[in-house]
């Protein structure tokens, strides 16, 4: 369970990196709040593991398995997000998806 901790870790700085990356100066919050926003859940995950790792009731272990898998995938899921909002070949075939027809629901909405 500590290396998914690592990964959502890792997961939540590249996520931090793409974000000013994409937006630059134009970052909500700005890059300084947000840095600190993000080592904070980065804390807050650990701290929840390690007091679940010393307690000595292992009555929610299922509860806290699912938490961080869920974490994992979420910030997995918003990494990609941010990678091809970024990447100019994704850009592309949304923009041949639209010519073919084919209606993109959530990138019309931006």
């Amino acid at each position: 369970m500590e290396y998914k901790l690592i990964g959502i870790s890792g997961l939540i700085l590249i996520i931090l990196g793409l974000t000013w990356l994409k937006d630059g100066k134009h970052m909500n919050p700005p890059i300084e709040r947000r840095a600190v926003i993000d080592i904070t859940t980065i804390c807050i995950f650990w701290v929840v593991y390690e007091f679940y790792n010393y307690s000595k009731d292992k009555a929610f272990e299922e509860e806290v398995v699912m938490i961080i898998n869920l974490a994992l995938l979420f910030f997995l899921a918003r990494m990609v997000q941010l990678i091809a909002q970024l990447n100019p070949m994704f850009q592309e075939f949304v923009s041949f998806l639209k010519k073919k027809g084919i209606k993109i629901d959530e990138l019309d909405e931006k």
